[in-house]
């Protein structure tokens, strides 16, 4: 694996999941939360570079950091627009504090086993997200439109037929992809466009980078949105639980 930093995207609430504690830090059942299986994975994939931006509840995730991190060097930085602005601005915050690096960027909120990170990492590109391919996707699926391995769309106002599968919360942001990612964000900021998801940013993105894919097979991702999603989660956990274990 090259050197790389993985970035955790921490900051959310949560209000579906309940918004009492951060949605990282929530059980998924009678097993551990996704935070867990995230620096369990990150460690696994021999990355020892770890920057989590927080927001809400920054003192519990770093404490239970500081107990679970393993091997893994972790540094917290909070996002102290988190409640009003979206998320790119997480992301925004974490690729300024990593110049130069290539960014191994992670949603808090989804649980897949430790090689999809390799996959990413070795995949060329720009940019390279994590895609799952298959059909009957819903409105809350964030999108993409592939041709062979490269990107050219990716948002959840893509029309399905144009739509190949479903973006899985991991993503690789090597330096040139960062320079035009804040790029963008200087923009948006100027002209107040602050409600923005980053992967609304990484669309802008795509004409002018090298944005690939990188596979994700059925049973190998879940995103925990709200309760009733706790199950699928289970079910990946349940199935790859021996690669956490390595």
């Amino acid at each position: 694996m090259a050197d790389v930093r993985a970035v955790v995207l921490a900051a959310g609430r949560g209000v579906r999941m309940g918004g009492e504690q951060p949605k990282a830090l929530i059980p998924m059942g009678d097993k551990q939360p996704l935070l867990h299986y995230i620096l369990q994975g990150v460690d696994i994939a021999g990355i020892k570079d770890l920057l989590i931006v927080t927001g809400f509840g920054h003192d519990q995730i770093q404490s239970y950091v500081a107990d679970t991190a393993g091997k893994t060097t972790a540094v917290l930085v909070r996002n102290a627009r988190y409640a009003s602005w979206g998320n790119f601005h997480s992301l925004r915050v974490a690729l300024d504090q990593s110049p130069g690096a290539d960014v191994l960027v992670i949603n808090c909120d989804v649980v897949v086993p430790p090689d999809i990170y390799d996959r990413v990492v070795k995949q060329d590109g720009d940019l390279v997200l994590a895609v799952e391919r298959r059909s009957g996707l819903d409105h809350e699926d964030m999108r993409v439109e592939l041709d062979g391995d490269r990107v050219r769309a990716i948002g959840k106002e893509i029309k399905m037929v144009r739509s190949h599968g479903e973006f899985c919360g991991v993503s690789l942001v090597r330096p040139r992809a960062a320079a035009a990612f804040g790029d963008v964000c200087n923009q948006l900021e100027w002209s107040a466009g602050t409600s923005l998801y980053y992967e609304d940013v990484y669309a802008r993105l795509l004409g002018a980078l090298d944005a690939r894919s990188a596979p994700v097979e059925a049973g190998e991702y879940a995103e925990v949105d709200e309760p009733g999603d706790v199950a699928q989660a289970l079910e990946v956990i349940s199935s790859h639980e021996s690669k956490w274990d390595k």
